[in-house]
């Protein structure tokens, strides 16, 4: 069975970010010093969480810092794997910025997956704020060796080649 061809559901994306992802940073709880990202199935085949940024976010004056956009983003693209039921690390990532993101005010990210090649996933993740696109991400993930079956399900998981 395919992984990435199954549905995203929220009890698998809680099962796996729970199995996984235990000490997450952009996650965690924000009172041990995590961001509290919560996210939900909401795009077809994707995540999606609103998020306000703290004043200790910002890089500039009421701006926030372009590693916390980062950060935002790819949070958004592991958690769409999560929701399949795929534990994969971040490859290669692409940001592009396109306005600055406020602190202070509620922004909303989103993640999803485009294609998926054996142990590779290709996602793609943008981060609005007020209806307007600030940044959008592109990235590649590979599949833990070992990890990453499928929650409650039979799945295969391809191992990574090693020279």
């Amino acid at each position: 069975m395919n992984t990435a061809a199954a549905a995203p559901t929220e009890a698998i994306l809680r099962a796996t970010g729970r199995r996984e992802h235990p000490g997450c940073f952009a996650c965690g709880d924000p009172a041990a010093g995590g961001l509290g990202l919560k996210f939900k199935i909401a795009v077809p085949g994707g995540v999606e969480a609103r998020w306000t940024c703290p004043a200790g976010g910002e890089s500039y004056p009421g701006i926030m810092h372009g590693g916390m956009v980062a950060t935002l983003l790819d949070a958004a693209m592991v958690h769409a794997l999560f929701a399949r039921g795929i534990t994969a690390r971040t490859g290669e990532l692409r940001i592009r910025y396109r306005r600055p993101v406020s602190s202070g005010s509620p922004v909303t990210i989103r993640g999803w997956l485009v294609r998926a090649c054996g142990p590779l996933f290709m996602l793609q993740a943008e981060l609005q704020q007020d209806d307007s696109l600030c940044a959008e991400a592109r990235a590649k993930f590979m599949q833990i060796p070992g990890a990453g079956e499928p929650v409650g399900r039979a799945g295969v998981v391809i191992p990574l080649r090693t020279p």
